[in-house]
């Protein structure tokens, strides 16, 4: 097959594989295969160019505002692709990677020559090898169109990914070194001093080390000499992260408005004041972050854990919320990461493959609300929403069943529960009792074997020790968390056996540390309090919670001076803090009698070494929220018209497929069928959008039905017609580079919003794990 101009107008939407034979739901995947026709072409919703562009953005690039003034001689006659070209480096420079690609795919759809487009979309996949190397071969085939600069860049990135099999570290050496005879040729071309710092610090984290940071300096102090608006701000914050941050406070007042159109760009100084304790500095810039990235993934429909950091940024913005004591706006928005719809990503385990769900806004959002629910003592919430809402239910990785028993234990002694409390210790206890059981089981299968065998004694005991140490971990884990739970049991009791409480307390381990001395100063030991609340305080600068802790130690030892001086210190840190904490609550007595007013809160200075700060709210919202569905009203294969708006009021799943020619489609609605009845019984309602005319659909009816019988849909749900693919457009299930339609699944409420996406090259065949998540995202209401 000779393949079209990579990027170009295809004369039809899709590809057609001949009339592939229909099968019954329930028909044998081998015979699916058997009848799919033998072809050169590729699957349909398969890139026309290969495998690198079957992933990544494959909708359209638009001009985004605020990606960065930058200026990178290109080689194409368009001044529309060396707009996106530009668009491109800027977003390279931002982190904003997927977006780079999209960039990059633009231009390559303008100018399908252009070499150093496919060099663009290598360079944003740096760290998904196989893909980079696909683009950066492209780059190559197309170097002879492009400048000597360009050249130079594409071959070094060449030979970069053609060695796959060398040593990696020397490769990037190799690459440096290459890169700096290029900025040595061309001294005046500030992007190619831009790029060479942008791949010190990616050799940096691939273990090939900055040894020097302030030689490293002196390039980048070079770039922003000539322009201090340069996104190389944001490398400056890199590169003194973790040696000096305070050296790069010049770069983390400039990073977001050299850029502020690219979310990761506000989010970087966020480490920078992170780092020196500056958690109102660093809230407004990871805040910002969020905001920007909300607005475009609303925008554009964009899963939100698609892009790069998101989930980083927001859960790193609860803990700094958290250390201000703004723990209204951390629950807020914990709450909200659990409420995204989680990215289809799956792992194999032994031949199933099982969600992955590694990473994701769902999990962090989920420890985050629980530490802000415990360490601000908000327990009746806790408790409901862990018993009675989807947010804190129990699962297998961010919150094992052992985890939610032992935090709902405690929450249930501290409000006077003791029966519930007793209930869930004993599961704690459990835990502990089954894992000290699994490890003398093999502890003993080792003896046994070794002891068959003839082993010495040392030997034996060597064996014995190598099948223990895997359990050495998990045991001390639930020790600890049975520890705890002791603990709060110990201090609930009328009256409270402070002797019990103490005894387990200095074995505690993994609590927060000012949680952790207020236990001492309920169990009686204030010594023991005030060392681990000074302690706190040291590590802690900065932060409500430990100096709350402080002064009521402090207090409470007799050390009123001491006391005064530590809630001098807490006034202005809690300037943002709600009111109506139970830790801050606590010192209304200690504040009356230290001549404070009752609102003893005090304003914070405002520093003088910051950026141009935009009021937020034009930045995006400060939460995601789903975006309306596009309306549509299609024919089935009678030509009867069915709307949207028909299914308002009860949540339904759409997919989107290619047409009766797809045999993978066909496999996914076979795949769907026999879930159609979980799926209604959960209130959903399943329904199918085609390429196909409602001819085409009758074909599929009579491909599907004995020849002596009438034609009838044989899936349960209804299949409707979108021949001119106008609201596969709608809802981006389409390629707009290479103009065909891509498959896609859709779950949108019962008010009209998608909740959830899946939009491939592949057809999404995991129907149980999209009825679970239907049902999780739609349990979320007004908690």
């Amino acid at each position: 097959m000779t393949q079209p101009c990579l990027l170009s107008v295809l004369s039809k939407g899709v590809v057609s594989l001949g009339a592939a034979a229909f099968l019954l739901p329930g028909t044998p995947l081998a015979a699916q295969e058997a009848a799919e026709p033998a072809t050169d072409d590729p699957a349909e919703g398969h890139s026309f160019h290969g495998e690198v562009f079957n992933d990544g953005p494959r909708q359209a690039a638009v001009l985004i505002p605020g990606t960065g003034d930058v200026h990178f001689e290109v080689t194409t006659e368009s001044a529309e692709a060396r707009r996106f070209f530009e668009q491109g480096i800027g977003q390279l420079h931002g982190f904003w990677d997927f977006e780079a690609e999209r960039s990059f795919r633009q231009v390559a759809a303008i100018d399908p020559d252009c070499a150093m487009a496919y060099w663009g979309m290598a360079m944003a996949n740096l760290n998904n090898a196989k893909r980079a190397k696909g683009f950066a071969e492209e780059a190559v085939k197309r170097k002879d169109r492009a400048s000597e600069r360009e050249r130079l860049f594409i071959e070094a990135y060449g030979r970069y990914f053609e060695d796959e099999g060398g040593n990696a570290q020397e490769r990037l050496r190799r690459l440096t070194r290459a890169l700096e005879d290029i900025a040595d040729l061309f001294p005046k071309d500030l992007e190619t001093r831009a790029f060479l710092a942008k791949h010190l610090y990616y050799a940096n984290g691939k273990g090939v080390k900055i040894e020097s940071p302030y030689a490293a300096n002196l390039l980048l102090g070079n770039i922003l000499a000539e322009d201090p608006d340069h996104p190389a701000n944001h490398y400056r914050i890199h590169l003194w992260d973790s040696v000096k941050p305070a050296n790069a406070l010049g770069a983390a007042a400039m990073c977001g408005p050299a850029a502020p159109g690219i979310a990761h760009m506000w989010h970087m100084p966020g480490h920078t004041y992170s780092k020196l304790h500056r958690y109102a500095d660093a809230v407004w810039q990871q805040e910002a972050s969020a905001r920007v990235d909300h607005a475009h993934m609303m925008r554009f429909r964009v899963i939100p854990d698609q892009i790069h950091n998101f989930a980083h940024n927001n859960e790193w913005l609860i803990r700094n919320l958290n250390f201000l004591g703004k723990a209204g706006a951390a629950e807020a928005l914990a709450k909200n990461m659990i409420e995204l719809p989680r990215l289809a990503k799956f792992k194999k385990v032994g031949a199933r493959r099982e969600f992955n769900p590694a990473g994701g806004s769902w999990q962090y959002g989920r420890v985050r609300l629980r530490d802000t629910l415990i360490n601000y003592e908000k327990w009746e919430e806790l408790i409901r929403l862990a018993e009675g809402t989807d947010y804190l239910r129990p699962d297998p990785t961010a919150i094992p069943e052992r985890e939610w028993n032992r935090f709902l234990a405690i929450a249930r002694f501290e409000t006077g529960d003791r029966d519930g409390a007793e209930k869930h210790a004993a599961a704690v206890s459990k835990a502990l009792t089954d894992e000290v059981a699994r490890r003398d089981a093999a502890v003993a299968k080792a003896e046994e074997k070794a002891k068959g065998e003839n082993k010495k004694e040392d030997e034996i005991k060597k064996a014995k020790g190598d099948a223990g140490r895997p359990f050495a971990k998990t045991v001390s884990e639930r020790e600890n968390a049975l520890r705890e739970v002791e603990i709060y049991r110990a201090l609930a009791a009328d009256p409270p056996d402070q002797a019990g409480a103490v005894e387990r307390l200095d074995k505690l381990k993994d609590i927060a540390p000012a949680r952790h001395a207020r236990l001492f100063l309920r169990a009686g030991e204030l010594k023991k309090a005030e060392e681990k609340a000074g302690a706190a305080v040291k590590a802690g600068a900065g932060e409500v919670l430990p100096l709350a802790a402080q002064v009521e130690i402090l207090h409470a030892a007799g050390k009123k001076d001491e006391a005064r001086k530590a809630f001098d210190a807490l006034r202005t840190v809690a300037a943002d803090a709600d009111a109506d904490l139970a830790p801050l609550n606590r010192l209304g007595k200690i504040a009356g009698e230290f001549g404070y007013p009752e609102d003893w809160r005090l304003a914070r200075p405002k520093p003088d070494d910051l950026g141009e700060r935009p009021a937020l709210d034009s930045l995006g919202p400060v939460h995601w929220s789903p975006s309306e569905a596009p309306a549509w009203e299609l024919p089935d294969a009678e030509g009867k018209l069915t709307s949207l708006e028909s299914h308002r009021g009860r949540p339904l799943v759409v997919i989107f497929y290619l047409g009766k020619g797809c045999t993978h489609c066909m496999e996914q609605l076979n795949n769907f069928a026999p879930s159609q009845e979980a799926f209604a019984k959960a209130g959903i309602a399943l329904a199918a959008i085609s390429t196909d005319t409602p001819d085409g659909l009758r074909e599929t009816y009579r491909n599907a039905t004995d020849e002596n019988a009438a034609a009838r849909n044989p899936f349960p749900f209804p299949l409707y017609s979108d021949a001119d693919l106008a609201i596969f457009k709608k809802y981006r299930a389409y390629d707009d580079f290479e103009k065909m339609a891509l498959h896609g699944t859709f779950l949108i409420d019962g008010e009209g919003r998608i909740r959830w996406q899946d939009i491939s090259y592949d057809p999404f065949n995991y129907p149980e794990f999209l009825l679970e998540e239907a049902k999780r995202l739609l349990s979320f209401g007004d908690s």
